[in-house]
């Protein structure tokens, strides 16, 4: 199965062309993928973003039930409200160091979404980035780290802890609301995180390193 590729004059990609009917390859010269883009496409499992791509738009992905996997090139910078929201077999992503921002809903209702990696340079998480991700064991956070919106990890019930960056100076209301049972969050003796806990009545550890 093909589609050719209609691309705008500023180099944001319309649609896509698909190698067959498991796989989709974006073509290099895509600057962009475009608000909702995929929205209405889910028969594939995989998708390759090319490098020169610099985001993710909003709602690009939303709704691909069975988007599996999703290859993010190092040119990414943002990962907008919604890119990949209600994926619900998208099972792992890797955050290249390039994307500083994830914005709200990126992830969310994600369920089988169980491995989150981010490799550095990331500043904020936005609302309900990852909400309602079931399957979510484990996350590492940045150092880059400042801001974490508000529901950003809300119903992530599989999730039971998760270590916060001395550099975060910010989370937003209900954050870790209905994690894992006996969520705990660590940092450094002192930091945001830990008057964060203590407020919310979150049970806290200190980390050996954040």
């Amino acid at each position: 199965m093909a589609v050719k590729l209609a691309i705008d004059k500023d180099g944001i990609l319309e649609k896509a062309e698909f190698t067959n009917i498991s796989g989709a390859v974006i073509s290099n010269n895509v600057r962009g993928v475009g608000d909702r883009e995929f929205c209405d496409y889910s028969k594939r499992t995989a998708v390759t973003i090319p490098d020169g791509v610099t985001k993710i738009g909003n709602g690009a992905f939303a709704g691909c039930d069975w988007l599996a996997a999703a290859e993010i090139p190092d040119s990414v910078t943002f990962i907008e409200d919604k890119a990949f929201y209600d994926c619900y077999s998208l099972e792992a992503v890797k955050i290249p160091k390039s994307v500083t921002s994830i914005g709200d809903d990126a992830f969310a209702d994600c369920n089988s979404l169980a491995i989150v990696e981010i490799l550095g340079n990331l500043t904020s998480i936005g609302d309900r980035a990852f909400a309602w991700c079931e399957s979510l064991t484990g996350i590492k956070l940045p150092k880059s780290l400042t801001s974490i919106g508000e529901k950003a990890f809300y119903a992530c019930s599989s999730l039971g802890s998760i270590t916060i960056p001395d550099g975060v100076l910010n989370i937003g209301n209900e954050a870790f609301s209905y994690c894992g049972k006996d969520f705990t969050i660590r940092g450094s003796a002192g930091s945001y995180a830990e008057l964060y806990a203590t407020e919310k009545d979150i049970q806290y550890e200190e980390a050996t390193s954040t």
